[in-house]
């Protein structure tokens, strides 16, 4: 079945052999672009000119062409595979259009009394269904770059005609879903969570009036069920049909956050807003698992982890969570980017060259007031050939035409280290003088950096895990003397991920909310279910 694979390619199962020998056939997801495969050993007669496929997609168009223009689905597992699995998407928050799954359904169904036309447009519609919700799985359905324009997010290599036949060839359809699906443990979270609101909408919730503790309540076992959801009550609340003094204390306070009369029964009005509640959260998993699907799939042995919206930064090396920061990012008119990337450089009372924007809108106006401005907070101005200007030669009417640089120490910007990583934005990680910031609980404050509290806890980590061999007496003695440094930190690497997302659900299924602080979540939500 395969000649070469070109890898890298994820190992996903051994397939036996009927016989019983365990005949050892590697089943594998293909990222790389140009393997070669042969084509399926067992295939109909029906056999089709290369141009019936022109208006598919591309990748359609080469399984077809690996496969000697033979039908791929003749197959009827592999087909029910594909129809499950498809139908299973929608726990993953991926909206199918229902018509089409009904048309595959009924073609599989029919299959067998097909004429050979209309088996072969069965085939397109087949393949064109996995290769499109495969990609969606993998990349998700919206691209990034087209609503965002500051996120580098550079979709995932997928082939997806090669998985195609392989998976065919092994009747295992059903395996490349499970295996392309991201492993990040706040995606299949989040997964878990929507896959309970679907079994939970099954339970109709009923109005009740009057009810004494200890009366049997029918009407109150769908209401625990969705409180315990709404992480209303504890989950050790028994989803029988009592009426305790807890639940109707819990009624009592949800009516009491919603507004509503309080009375610790269920009116209609009481269950819209239950109802409501549950619908803002779906979306918000719908959106967050959209995001997830964008982010790397795994991350390396050790990483720096910012959830913008959480205004937290966390320091990992091998799963094991080491340290976790407060931070500040960048307000709604200057962004932080969603970005990954690799830290190159830790430097030591760096310098600070004023960035385009706020050379506009911050420094210029405040130093065409006073030029005392440059020498107060120790910049040194430089003009196009790279010639220091001093402040009396400054020209306020070509302000953005210069490089204004702070320099490194006391008071600068930066602070006293700065976390360097290659970007197209020019951010970075950094300390910050002004510390009133961690304070707060909006943290959406800077120009785009991210600020951190406690910097050189994280400085540690990075040292540690790059075996700089500095030790920390040496590093105070190299803060003290206020001369910058840069110290090379690219031997193990450490990636730098700033990534949004909105809500979390931890593994008990409680959940918690993160301000939208950029008003991402609408917008995304409208393409998804449009």
């Amino acid at each position: 079945m395969i000649k070469q694979i070109i890898l890298p390619a994820v190992l996903l199962t051994w397939v036996l052999t009927s016989c019983g020998e365990k005949e050892k056939q590697a089943m594998r997801v293909i990222y790389g672009e140009n393997p070669e495969v042969e084509a399926l050993l067992e295939v109909p007669n029906i056999q089709f000119d290369s141009l019936k496929t022109s208006k598919l997609k591309e990748d359609v168009q080469l399984f077809y062409k690996n496969n000697n223009y033979h039908l791929g689905w003749s197959n009827e597992l592999n087909r029910q595979q594909l129809l499950t699995s498809v139908a299973d998407l929608k726990l993953d928050g991926i909206k199918i259009s229902p018509n089409e799954l009904l048309r595959l359904s009924d073609l599989n169904t029919t299959y067998d009394s097909l004429g050979d036309e209309d088996k072969i447009q069965a085939d397109f519609l087949f393949s064109s269904m996995y290769v499109n919700t495969l990609n969606r799985l993998y990349n998700g359905s919206v691209n990034a770059k087209r609503i965002y324009g500051d996120w580098e997010i550079t979709p995932k290599p997928l082939n997806t005609s090669a998985t195609m036949l392989l998976a065919l060839e092994h009747k295992n359809i059903a395996l490349t879903y499970d295996s392309i699906r991201t492993k990040q443990l706040v995606y299949t979270n989040l997964r878990n969570k929507l896959s309970s609101l679907y079994a939970l909408e099954k339970d109709t919730l009923k109005p009740f009036k009057q009810a004494k503790i200890n009366d049997t309540i029918p009407e109150l076992i769908a209401l625990k069920k969705h409180f315990i959801f709404l992480d209303q009550v504890a989950d050790s609340v028994s989803s029988d049909a009592i009426y305790t003094r807890a639940i109707a204390q819990s009624i009592k306070a949800f009516q009491t956050k919603k507004k509503l009369n309080v009375t610790g029964y269920t009116d209609n009005k009481t269950i819209a807003a239950i109802l409501q509640d549950e619908n803002t959260l779906k979306e918000k998993i719908i959106v967050n698992l959209e995001r997830w699907r964008w982010f790397p799939r795994e991350f390396s042995d050790n990483y720096i982890l910012v959830n913008i919206p959480a205004f937290s930064l966390v320091s990992v090396s091998k799963q094991d969570t080491i340290q976790q920061h407060k931070v500040v990012v960048g307000t709604k008119a200057r962004k932080t980017p969603i970005l990954s990337s690799t830290l190159t450089t830790v430097v030591l009372n760096p310098t600070w060259t004023v960035p385009p924007t706020i050379k506009k809108n911050d420094l210029v106006p405040k130093a065409s007031g006073d030029l005392s401005y440059f020498s107060r907070l120790n910049f040194t101005i430089y003009d196009g050939n790279g010639k220091v200007v001093t402040p009396e030669n400054w020209d306020a009417t070509k302000g953005t035409s210069y490089r204004y640089v702070q320099k490194g120490g006391k008071g600068n910007t930066l602070g006293r280290v700065k976390f360097m990583f290659q970007n197209n934005h020019a951010v970075y990680l950094h300390d910050t003088p002004s510390q009133w910031g961690f304070a707060r609980n909006d943290r959406n404050l800077s120009s785009g950096c991210v600020r951190v509290q406690d910097p050189f806890d994280l400085t540690a980590y990075i040292f540690a895990q790059a075996a700089t061999n500095l030790t920390k007496e040496q590093v105070d003695k190299i803060i003290e003397s206020q001369e910058t440094k840069s110290v090379s930190v690219s031997n193990n690497p450490i990636d730098v991920h700033l990534l949004y997302w909105t809500v979390q659900v931890d593994n008990q299924g409680k959940f918690t909310y993160f301000k939208d602080i950029y008003q991402y979540d609408e917008e995304l939500y409208k393409r998804l279910v449009n």
